[in-house]
């Protein structure tokens, strides 16, 4: 049988009954689990290490450094790994983990979470649990390595992923990319978009992110001036703006972000990237409109067809790395690593 490890990391999905305090508490230890998923050792040889109980909400950059790190010390140890976690942050940290691992990767890691916890009648939890343990051994055999968030009955990639709904039990989407897979009666079906092993690149965990990364939502009416006071106190490294459409920004009177641009990537050195909120868009300068054209010639980078989440974390990511010059950053936000951008 394959060994999998699964990480708890807190959110719903490890959460069990405490009969003495009447309480939905998190699980102590596998046999609580197993008491109420008890099929789950007929799929797989299963670990549980409890790493977390926080509420995702509360996740940092720290604890992604955390998880790679843990995957890094425990890699030879099992064959893949499962990471239980809450649903609210859960495509940022996948983001985060494939980029931390990155191609070398040859073992699968999966995320999953629960909108219901294993103790209430009609749960999730369980489906989700199962069918994760069940897809991270079939990656195993087939050769299939990366960071994929599997919920009800969809296989994501990590770096593609979004949640779309607080309630449903189809809680995750991947709108700009196809499904890495399905879990259907006949078993664990991947699609050949899937990523399989490659030998010849080695293993080199990149786990850190630098924090200092200001993400806007533009809305209109907006006032640039109170993202400039941000940029002069020196202490943010990044600027997100994420567009009204595909990379457009405002453009008139005394509500132009075109000054904010200009200033923040050539007076104060802070890169600024350009996203759109919509799912399945595509920030690029391949597009008829006059305000994105405009952002992009003031200084602002395009994301691409990357998600909103994606485009902030990999900021995070690059900039950890060291690279913080314009020019720079503008070849290596649209240059591929795991798969979470098709590219300009």
């Amino acid at each position: 049988m394959k060994k999998i490890l699964l990480i708890s990391y807190g959110g719903t999905i490890v959460m069990v009954v405490d009969e003495k305090r009447k309480a939905v508490v998190p699980a102590d230890n596998i046999q609580e689990i197993l008491e109420h998923v008890p099929r789950l050792s007929e799929f797989a040889d299963v670990s549980f290490e409890i790493l977390s109980n926080v509420d995702s909400t509360n996740v940092t950059t720290t604890d992604w450094t955390r998880l790679a790190y843990y995957i890094k010390e425990h890699y030879d140890e099992y064959d893949g790994f499962v990471i239980a976690h809450g649903t609210n942050t859960m495509a940022y940290t996948a983001s985060a983990l494939a980029l931390a691992l990155g191609r070398g990767l040859k073992k699968p890691v999966v995320l999953t979470g629960s909108q219901l916890p294993l103790t209430v009648y009609g749960n999730d939890a369980r489906f989700n649990l199962e069918n994760s343990i069940k897809t991270a051994v079939k990656a195993a055999e087939e050769n299939i390595s990366e960071v994929m968030i599997v919920f009800s009955d969809h296989i994501l990639r990590g770096a593609r992923t979004v949640k779309v709904s607080e309630s449903s039990f189809n809680a995750f989407a991947s709108p700009a990319f196809t499904n890495l897979g399905y879990i259907r009666s006949t078993g664990v079906h991947f699609t050949e978009q899937a990523l399989s092993v490659d030998a010849t690149i080695p293993l080199e965990v990149k786990p850190h992110f630098e924090s200092n990364v200001l993400t806007v939502d533009l809305t209109p009416g907006q006032q640039p001036g109170l993202i400039e006071e941000v940029l002069k106190s020196g202490k943010c490294k990044g600027l997100l703006l994420k567009s009204h459409g595909a990379g457009s920004v405002p453009t008139i009177e005394g509500y132009s972000f075109l000054p904010l641009i200009k200033k923040a990537t050539e007076l104060y050195q802070v890169p600024v990237l350009v996203s759109t909120k919509f799912l399945g868009g595509n920030a690029i300068k391949d597009v008829n409109d006059a305000p994105a054209l405009d952002a992009i010639e003031a200084g602002a980078i395009p994301t691409s067809d990357m998600t909103d989440v994606m485009s902030e974390v990999k900021l995070m990511w690059l900039l950890a790395q060291g690279h913080r010059e314009n020019s720079t950053l503008r070849e290596l936000i649209v240059k591929e690593y795991v798969g979470e951008v098709t590219g300009l």
